[in-house]
Parts: structure tokens; C-alpha cells; sequence
């Protein structure tokens, strides 16, 4: 087991970011995925457009998996709708 971070930006509305959220939760949940610290960063202004949209919610995702579920994230969190963008990092590195 490794630990890892991931940071998600969602939609900025409230009910798509907290739909967001736990779609992402559930979906750790299914790779086996612990997390061990979650940390809400707030609204912020992005860089650039996504999706036609110029404000962001970033939410911060601590947790241990194992190489291969890591590596799954991305293929499964692709296809949400609520998920603007989303990194997955090995702490540590």
C-alpha cells in the first residue's frame, strides 16, 4: 500500500459539488481505496476556462491504495460529470 493525493475540482454549484463528492467517495470505495484525510479548499477562480466555467470547488483526497487501484482512478472518475478536473499524486515524490 502507497499513500497518494488527489486533489478534484468540481463544479462550483453546492449540489454538484457535494454530488461530486460523493460519486468520488463511493468510486474510492469500490477500488479499495482508504482515505485518511480529506480537506475542502474551497471556491476559487481558475487558471482558464473548463467546460465554460471560470470558478472552481477544490476538494483534497489523502489515501492509501495499491499501485493498481491508483492507476484505475483516472479511468474511473474520467467519465463524472460534477468533476471538472482531477490529479492523482504519490506522496512523497
Amino acid at each position: 500500500m502507497r499513500e497518494y493525493e488527489m486533489v478534484c475540482v468540481y463544479r462550483p454549484e453546492d449540489e454538484q459539488f457535494q454530488a461530486g463528492r460523493e460519486n468520488t467517495k463511493a468510486e474510492l470505495a469500490k477500488l479499495n481505496v482508504t482515505i485518511t484525510k480529506e480537506d475542502d479548499m474551497g471556491q476559487r477562480t481558475l487558471a482558464y476556462e473548463i467546460d465554460r466555467q471560470t470558478q472552481g470547488h477544490y476538494y483534497l483526497f489523502e489515501f492509501t491504495a495499491d499501485p493498481a487501484a491508483a492507476n484505475s482512478i483516472d479511468d474511473v472518475l474520467r467519465y463524472q460529470n460534477e468533476l471538472l478536473r482531477h490529479l492523482v499524486v504519490r506522496k512523497g515524490e
